[in-house]
């Protein structure tokens, strides 16, 4: 995945449609910044779902693992 694109915030309210655009229909990445630090990041659906996912995968892995950890 290549560095994603940053916007500030002013600029990104003022090209919202097409960041969404951007994001939904060519799987960009893009940074908001306030006051030149990050303070958002516009991803693709199709990306947030797949991130979501594994995340929850992760925390189950980690109690199971702690489950066996306590039962032995």
């Amino acid at each position: 995945m290549k560095k994603p694109q940053s916007v500030p915030v002013e600029q990104a309210r003022k090209e919202f449609a097409d960041l969404l655009d951007g994001s939904q229909h060519k799987g960009e990445h893009t940074e908001i910044t306030r006051r030149s630090k990050r303070s958002g990041i516009l991803v693709p659906p199709d990306w947030y779902d797949t991130a979501v996912a594994a995340i929850a995968e992760n925390k189950e892995l980690r109690r199971r693992l702690a489950d066996d950890g306590e039962a032995s």
